[in-house]
């Protein structure tokens, strides 16, 4: 074989190999370039609880209030840490355990607004989404619990 027709069977096989990268790109197959779409935890909440158009205005109102509160209750956190391990090399322990407390008590708010934020998610249910909302609940107490890997799959 000469050089010329090995160079020209390379680029055939190049310009193949990139048209088949392309196409699954393309393609959008999971696993390849593209994740697999997945809903995020509005829809999940809408569909789970069956909730109708006017349920649904009210919720997203109530998400836009959540985001806030836990925008501003996240930022004094990453100040607050930021604050504790820049003066991690400070022997002070009282300074310490003072900034510990400090993030112990904004964690405490953040987990008490998503606590009132599903409180007022059931507020929204009719007395026929109350046994949709518990299941729902018991679903995300499996993202939470220990040795689980997210939440429970279908059928379990």
């Amino acid at each position: 074989m000469t050089k010329v027709k090995l160079l020209g069977t390379a680029v055939v096989v190049l310009v193949l190999l990139n048209i088949g990268t392309l196409a699954m790109l393309f393609t959008g197959r999971p696993g390849h370039h593209r994740p697999p779409h997945r809903e995020g935890p509005k829809a999940v909440i809408i569909e789970r609880l069956h909730f109708d158009a006017e349920q649904v205005k009210d919720y997203e109102v109530l998400i836009k209030k959540h985001q806030e509160a836990i925008k501003v209750q996240d930022e004094a956190m990453m100040a607050t840490r930021s604050a504790f391990y820049h003066d991690l090399a400070s022997t002070n322990m009282v300074k310490r355990d003072s900034m510990l407390s400090v993030i112990a008590a904004v964690q405490w708010e953040i987990e008490e607004t998503h606590l009132e934020h599903f409180g007022k998610i059931r507020a929204l249910c009719r007395a026929d989404q109350l046994a949709d909302f518990d299941a729902l609940s018991n679903d995300l107490a499996g993202y939470f619990s220990h040795g689980k890997e997210g939440p429970p799959k279908k059928g379990e």
